[in-house]
């Protein structure tokens, strides 16, 4: 939804000056990305230990990562179809350790509801891109969806900050589940 509305591109142009200037200290689109990617397993660890306000620190900075990698790519003219694939790639993973953490955490501290929602956020989260990619792959675009990677990050990281963890996580498993099914009616729709 935030890819669909607007407020993506306008983001991308206000945060266009500082991609410049990582640009201009010589850091790479790629080095942005891996760096994002540490952090989230980073922040996977701390929320597993239960260490929510860390965790909930390096997974905002893990995402700004996510968002400053793609600008600093096409503000520095440095696009380029390995450093796409390794954004994509590595997403999966900065999807799936947050989550990780949480569920464990869930089964440290006996919450079913947080290990069973975590679960199912993890393959709520992976379906919906998955079936992204393989629609993409089939020549069907379907960029249709409640809540795309942005969103899950987001509802994460207020769940995480206002202390509902259990609720935001239960409310992703459902969201996220549900992007997957509109998805997958779309290409359903979409193909012969």
């Amino acid at each position: 939804m935030i890819s669909s509305s607007g407020i993506k591109e306008k983001t991308q142009e206000i945060l266009k000056p500082f991609a410049k200037g990582l640009g201009n200290l010589g850091i790479s689109p790629n080095t942005v990305t891996l760096t994002g990617f540490l952090l989230s397993a980073v922040s996977g660890y701390f929320l597993s230990t239960g260490s929510l306000i860390t965790g909930t620190i390096t997974l905002i900075f893990s995402g700004l990562c996510d968002v400053f990698d793609g600008i600093l790519a096409r503000t520095t003219e440095r696009t380029t179809k390995r450093g796409a694939f390794l954004d994509s790639f590595l997403d999966r993973y900065a999807d799936f350790f947050p989550l990780a953490g949480l569920l464990y955490l869930g089964h440290r501290t006996g919450s079913e509801i947080l290990l069973l929602s975590s679960l199912f956020s993890i393959i709520g989260s992976f379906s919906t891109s998955y079936a992204r990619a393989r629609a993409e792959s089939l020549g069907i675009d379907c960029k249709i969806g409640l809540l795309e990677r942005p969103e899950r990050i987001i509802l994460m990281i207020a769940g995480l900050i206002s202390g509902f963890v259990e609720e935001s996580l239960f409310l992703l498993a459902v969201l996220s589940n549900f992007t997957a099914l509109q998805r997958l009616s779309c290409v359903l729709r979409s193909s012969d």
